[in-house]
C-alpha cells in the first residue's frame, strides 16, 4: 500500500527500515534500509536448508540474482492468475510455513537497526503476520497496526470453501492484534468493524493530501463532457466500466454529451474490449504517474470504479482506494460506481463529495443529471475539495500519525 511512504515523508530516511517480500530493487526516498525476503528462495529452502533466503539491499542497488528472483515471482503469479482460490492461498501459506525465513541475516538486520516502533499493515497473508510477530518479539519494540481491508469478516464473500482461508486469517490477525500496541483504520467503517471484532480502539488515518485543490471549472462546460478513468480494471472494474460506457452510449444516441477515455495496463478480454470500443470509449495503454494528474485536471469528470455485482462486489467493503485522495487533489468532480454499502462509496456519500451509482440504471440517471445541469460538476468538485481539507489535509494527517507514534513509544 503506497500510504506508508506518504505518511513517512519528512522522517529521516536513515531512521526508516523496511522488510520486503518481493525481490524488486527498493528505491524509495523515505527509507534507506531494506531487507528482502525472497519467496522463491523460501520455497527452495524446504528441500535445501542451507540456502540463503534473505539479504540486506541498499537503495538503488540491484543484482542479477534479485532480478531473476523477481522475474520468477512474476511468472509464478501470472500462472496462478485466475486460479486464486482457497487451495492456492493455503498452499502458498503452507510453503512459507515449511520454508526457512528465520535466519541469522534477518536477525542481524533487525537487531542492528534496533527499531523503536514497528509499523505494519494487518494483512490477510499469514506469513506476513508471522514475520511481524517474530520481529516484535526479537526486538521488544512497540508496534502499530493498520487495518486497510476487510480481511477479518465473513461478509466479503459467501461459501465455505471461499471463506476457508478467512478462518485462518482471522486467527492470525487476532494473534497479531494481541501483541500490537495501537491501531489505525483507513475509514470510519473499517474502524467500527475492527474495533468490534478485535476489541481495540483504532484511529482513522488516511493517505495525506499534499495539495488541497482550487476548483477551477470554466463558467460554461462544453459538450461533450470528458470522462476519464486511469488505473487497473481488475476485480470486476472492467464490467463496471462497460456499464458506464453503455449508459453514456444511450444518452449519446440523442446528442454527443459525453466522451469516455481510459488509460490502463490491465489486459482486457476481447469481448470486453470490443464492447467498450463499440460504445465510443477510447482505450489507451497506461501512462506514467507524472502524466496522470495532468490528464485528470484536463478532464471534466473522474470515474471511480468498483464491482457492482458478482463475487467481487464486496472486495472493497472496508478499504479506501488511494485513488480517491488522488482525485481530490485534481480538483475535479468524482463519479463513483460501486455497491452502496462498501466503505469508499459510503464515505463519498456521507461527505456528499461525489455523484454515485450502484447499477446501470443509476449510472444513466446520474449522467443525465450532469448533461442537464453541468454546474453539478463544479458543485461536487467543491464538495470534494472541502472534504479533502477537512479530513485529508497533510498536516492534520501527519500530526495524528506522528503523535500516535510518539505516544506509543513513550507510553
Amino acid at each position: 500500500m503506497n500510504t506508508w511512504p506518504a505518511l513517512l515523508e519528512g522522517h529521516d530516511p536513515d531512521c526508516v527500515a523496511h522488510i520486503c517480500f518481493r525481490s524488486n530493487v527498493p528505491n524509495n526516498p523515505v527509507c534507506n534500509h531494506y531487507f528482502v525476503l525472497s519467496e522463491g528462495k523460501v520455497i527452495k529452502s524446504i528441500l535445501n536448508r542451507k540456502i540463503k533466503t534473505g539479504c540486506e539491499v541498499f537503495p538503488g542497488e540491484g543484482s542479477t540474482e534479485l532480478s531473476a528472483d523477481l522475474a520468477a515471482q512474476k511468472t509464478r503469479y501470472q500462472k496462478l492468475k485466475g486460479h486464486r482460490n482457497a487451495v492456492t492461498l493455503l498452499g502458498r501459506e503452507l510453503l512459507w510455513k515449511l520454508g526457512k525465513w528465520k535466519t541469522k541475516e534477518l536477525d542481524d538486520f533487525v537487531t542492528s537497526f534496533a527499531p523503536d516502533v514497528i509499523l505494519y499493515s494487518m494483512e490477510s497473508y499469514l506469513y506476513c503476520n508471522r514475520v511481524c510477530r517474530y520481529v516484535k518479539k526479537l526486538t521488544g519494540a512497540k508496534s502499530i497496526g493498520y487495518f486497510a481491508d476487510d480481511n477479518f469478516t465473513y461478509k466479503q464473500q459467501k461459501g465455505f470453501f471461499a471463506n476457508l482461508p478467512r478462518f485462518f486469517q482471522r486467527r492470525s490477525l487476532k494473534k497479531l492484534a494481541k501483541q500490537t500496541d495501537a491501531f489505525f483504520a483507513i475509514t470510519p467503517k473499517t474502524k467500527r468493524e475492527a474495533d468490534a471484532f478485535f476489541g481495540v480502539d483504532c484511529k482513522v488515518l488516511t493517505k495525506p493530501l499534499y495539495n488541497i485543490p482550487e476548483v477551477a471549472y470554466p463558467q460554461t462546460i462544453a459538450f461533450p463532457i470528458r470522462l476519464l478513468y486511469t488505473g487497473n480494471l481488475n476485480i470486476g472494474r472492467d464490467e463496471s466500466l462497460l456499464q458506464v460506457a453503455r449508459a453514456m452510449q444511450e444518452i449519446n444516441r440523442e446528442e454527443p454529451k459525453f466522451a469516455l477515455t481510459v488509460y490502463t495496463s490491465t489486459p482486457l478480454s476481447e469481448p470486453v474490449r470490443e464492447a467498450l470500443e463499440a460504445t465510443g470509449c477510447k482505450l489507451n495503454d497506461a501512462i506514467p504517474q507524472s502524466a496522470v494528474l495532468e490528464r485528470q485536471r484536463e478532464a471534466d469528470l473522474l470515474l471511480f470504479l468498483e464491482a457492482t455485482k458478482g463475487k467481487n462486489a464486496k472486495i472493497a467493503r472496508l478499504s479506501f482506494s488511494t485513488k480517491i485522495t488522488d482525485y481530490f487533489s485534481a480538483g475535479r468532480c468524482i463519479f463513483a460506481v460501486g455497491c452502496p454499502d462498501i466503505a469508499p462509496v459510503e464515505y463519498l456519500r456521507e461527505n456528499d463529495c461525489a455523484l454515485i451509482a450502484g447499477n446501470e440504471e443509476q449510472m444513466e440517471k446520474q449522467l443525465r443529471r450532469i448533461a442537464e445541469a453541468p454546474q453539478l460538476l463544479a458543485q461536487y468538485a467543491q464538495n470534494a475539495a472541502l472534504c479533502a481539507a477537512r479530513n485529508h489535509e497533510k498536516n492534520k494527517v501527519l500530526d495524528l500519525f506522528n503523535n500516535t507514534i510518539e505516544s506509543v513509544v513513550n507510553g
